[in-house]
C-alpha cells in the first residue's frame, strides 16, 4: 500500500482544525455515552452522503470529505475528552 505522508498531514491538521473549532463552541463530553452519539450521528451524515448519486449531486464528494473530517474530528474530541476526565 502506498500513502501519501503529505497528503495525510495536511487531512489530520483539517481534522485538527475541526476539532478546536467545535472544542471552542461545545463543552466538553459530559460522558461516553454522548461521545458515541456524536460520532454515530456523524457517522450518519457520512452514510447520507455516501448514498448520493454522483450524476445527480456532483457535490458528493465534498460532503463526503467534509463529514469524515467532522467523525475524525469527533473521534479526536472523544479521545482527549476521555483523557481528560481521566486526570480528574
Amino acid at each position: 500500500m502506498t500513502t501519501d505522508g503529505n497528503l495525510a498531514v495536511n487531512i489530520s491538521q483539517e481534522i485538527y482544525e475541526e476539532f478546536c473549532e467545535a472544542s471552542s463552541k461545545f463543552p466538553e463530553f459530559a460522558s461516553d455515552h454522548e461521545g458515541y452519539a456524536v460520532i454515530l450521528e456523524e457517522m450518519d451524515e457520512l452514510w447520507e452522503a455516501v448514498k448520493l448519486n454522483n450524476k445527480r449531486h456532483p457535490e458528493r464528494d465534498e460532503k463526503m470529505r467534509k463529514e469524515c473530517i467532522q467523525v475524525g474530528a469527533m473521534a479526536l474530541r472523544f479521545i482527549h475528552d476521555m483523557e481528560i476526565r481521566k486526570r480528574k
